[in-house]
């Protein structure tokens, strides 16, 4: 080896495999591409091969760059663990955890969670930060938060979950909708009726089962409006432009001009799952969260089963 790896080639070196790129994998890392497209050359000089191809028009990775670049994100990974864990121990089991939500799970049981938390344990600091599923799974391997509710099923093989609920759907009207009344009302009965949807880039997994749900009761829906927010979704439809269907736990979501309409049993559940990254399953902090979501959403779930929703 004529060089020495420093941690600073590492990253540069994973900051190019994600770009594929050296002008902006440089910025990224600030600082100029010569002195960026150096580093690369000293990495490859110290392991004594190539990691990269370079053409006029393209960088991509060679087979063994492809593979080193996965252990080496394990391995950064896995120094910046050590480094948490041993500022905790510094500072007596103090820490920060940063939790990724979307925002449906405020009315189904996050704020107990937080509140419950804050109070056994005062001397971590509780972060929360909204996020959409694939954003949270993002942020998980980049290791922006340490904890997410995802509705996604199909997890990276990095990534360790545990199931924190699952609920029926819901349909969701107007208030004033004049079928908002009608005894044993059948989803069939609103097969016309436009939809609005919370946005499939957003929660693929969401948009899938209402539209699975509607072709089981005969009909494909007419999506008129998506959105990425579930207070926009449910605002909308309080506002006469559309209808939705939802998780039971969100008809205590509080938003005025809405009712809320049992359409009966369906193999498809809106299931939530907590996820954090297999590397993190020995956190203790991390541990203390996931008690403390498994002890709340219990009461939520057995809550949401004897919740009061119209028939």
């Amino acid at each position: 080896m004529n060089h020495a790896i420093e941690l600073r080639h590492l990253r540069h070196f994973v900051t190019l495999a994600e770009e594929l790129h050296f002008g902006r994998a440089a910025r990224r890392c600030n600082i100029s591409q010569p002195p960026f497209s150096v580093s690369i050359q000293q990495l490859e000089q110290a392991i004594g091969f190539a990691l990269v191809e370079r053409t006029s028009h393209a960088v991509r990775l060679t087979a063994a760059g492809a593979a080193f670049y996965n252990e080496v994100q394990k391995g950064l990974a896995q120094m910046a663990q050590a480094v948490d864990v041993a500022a905790r121990v510094h500072g007596g089991m103090q820490g920060v955890l940063k939790v990724g939500f979307p925002a449906s799970m405020l009315p189904r049981g996050l704020d107990d969670a937080v509140h419950l938390f804050e109070s056994r344990y005062p001397q971590v600091e509780l972060q929360l930060v909204e996020l959409s599923t694939s954003e949270q799974i993002l942020a998980l391997q980049r290791r922006q938060v340490h904890y997410g509710f995802v509705h996604s099923i199909v997890l990276p093989d990095s990534v360790h979950s545990q199931e924190v609920m699952r609920e029926r759907f819901i349909l969701c009207l107007p208030e004033h909708h004049p079928q908002a009344s009608v005894e044993n009302l059948q989803l069939a009965d609103v097969s016309k009726e436009p939809f609005i949807l919370f946005a499939r880039a957003f929660s693929p997994t969401y948009y899938d089962q209402v539209i699975s749900i509607c072709v089981e009761a005969g009909f494909h829906p007419q999506v008129r409006h998506e959105a990425r927010h579930w207070l926009t979704v449910m605002t909308c439809v309080s506002r006469g432009m559309g209808i939705t269907m939802v998780p039971a736990g969100l008809a205590r979501a509080g938003v005025p001009g809405l009712r809320f309409i049992d359409i009966g049993d369906s193999p498809i559940q809106s299931i939530v799952r907590g996820v954090w990254l297999a590397s993190d399953d020995n956190d203790s902090i991390l541990a203390m969260w996931r008690g403390v979501v498994s002890e709340v959403w219990v009461e939520v779930s057995a809550g949401v089963a004897q919740g009061e929703i119209a028939r």
